[in-house]
């Protein structure tokens, strides 16, 4: 079984670690350092969930609020989901998205969004098989989980 919990500074070196795994996936370089990531994650503006297996951490997913004026509540954005390789496929992206649409409604939001890279097929497979709503309205894939009735996502 695997265990959420949100990112604490005790957190920031995992968190590091496995924000360089997905950086390396896309063939991206990671600039980021501890620092940067505890200033983003503990001082700043990402909220950050962490997923444990028996003490490893086995994935992670971040959180940013966006405004909209046209919108009631803010908008939330799943801006990263990584699952370790062996973890993938056992519930745990599902745990993590649950976990960050429990939040966004504990702070009031309407919407939550999760996009992926149109080169990562395999996640928008996977968002697909959860349930969530793709939108097709923009460049994508991209998907959305409405919290309230008058929440409206493009």
């Amino acid at each position: 079984m695997h265990k959420i919990t949100e990112v604490t500074p005790k957190d920031i070196p995992d968190l590091l670690g496995m924000i360089r795994q997905l950086c390396a996936f896309h063939g991206d370089t990671c600039l980021m350092g501890l620092a940067d990531t505890q200033e983003k994650f503990i001082n700043g503006p990402l909220k950050g969930f962490i997923a444990r297996h028996n003490g490893d951490a086995i994935g992670y997913a971040v959180l940013e609020s966006h405004w909209r004026p046209m919108h009631r509540g803010d908008l939330y954005d799943i801006a990263h989901l990584f699952i370790v390789g062996p973890a993938r496929g056992k519930g745990v992206g599902k745990t993590l998205i649950a976990a960050c649409q429990a939040f966004a409604q504990s702070q009031g939001a309407c919407r939550l969004v999760i996009g992926t890279s149109p080169d990562n097929p395999g996640a928008a497979a996977a968002y697909r098989a959860m349930g969530l709503e793709e939108i097709t309205t923009a460049p994508g894939p991209r998907f959305k989980i409405a919290l309230c009735a008058a929440g409206k996502v493009d």
